[in-house]
C-alpha cells in the first residue's frame, strides 16, 4: 500500500508544482497590483516571479491536462466516421500528438541552451537563471507524452494514481440524489 501511495505522490507531483505556480502567481498579481496602484509603490521583481510561475504552471498544467482527458478533441468528426476509420484516425492522432510534442521538446531543448544556457544569463533583479525558468519546457513536453500515452493506453493504471479531482458529472449525480 505504501509503494501505491509514493506512486500517487509522484504520479501528481506535477499537478501540486503547477498549483502552487498558479496560487503564487495570483498572490503576486493581487499584491502587485495594491502595491502599484494603492501604495504608489510597484514591486520590481513582479514580473520575473510572474513568468517564471506561468511557464511552469503552463507546462507541468498541460501533463495534468493530458492525463485527466481534458485536452481539446475532434470528438464529433471522428465519431461521424465508421468504427474501422476511428480507429485508424485514433492512431494517426496519437502519432500526430507524440510527433508535435517531441519537435517542441527537442527544438525548446535546443532553443534554451542556446539562447540561455551558454550566456548563464540570469533575470535582471532576482537574478534566477533564465534556464530554471524556461527550462522545464522539455521537461513538460515529456510528462505530456508519458500522461497522453498512459491515459490512452493504460487508463487504469493512471486512474489507480491519480488525485480524484471532481467529476461534475458524478457531482451533478449526487446532489440530484
Amino acid at each position: 500500500m505504501k509503494k501505491k501511495t509514493w506512486l500517487k505522490v509522484l504520479m501528481n507531483l506535477d499537478l501540486f508544482i503547477a498549483s502552487v505556480a498558479m496560487v503564487v502567481l495570483t498572490l503576486v498579481t493581487a499584491v502587485g497590483v495594491f502595491m502599484r496602484y494603492i501604495a504608489k509603490n510597484p514591486i520590481l521583481w513582479q514580473e520575473e516571479v510572474q513568468a517564471f510561475c506561468q511557464v511552469w504552471m503552463i507546462f507541468l498544467g498541460a501533463s495534468v491536462a493530458f492525463r485527466t482527458g481534458s485536452i481539446v478533441a475532434i470528438e464529433m468528426f471522428v465519431d461521424s466516421l465508421p468504427e474501422k476509420g476511428q480507429r485508424i484516425m485514433g492512431y494517426v492522432i496519437d502519432m500526430i500528438v507524440l510527433f508535435v510534442l517531441t519537435f517542441l521538446m527537442i527544438k525548446s531543448q535546443a532553443y534554451i541552451s542556446q539562447v540561455f544556457g551558454q550566456s548563464g544569463r540570469p533575470t535582471p533583479i532576482l537574478r534566477i537563471p533564465y534556464t530554471l525558468i524556461y527550462g522545464v519546457a522539455p521537461y513538460g513536453c515529456a510528462l505530456m507524452m508519458v500522461s497522453y500515452i498512459l491515459s490512452k493506453y493504460l487508463p487504469k493504471f493512471v486512474k489507480d494514481t491519480s488525485i480524484d479531482i471532481g467529476n461534475v458529472e458524478e457531482d451533478k449525480e449526487v446532489a440530484a440524489k
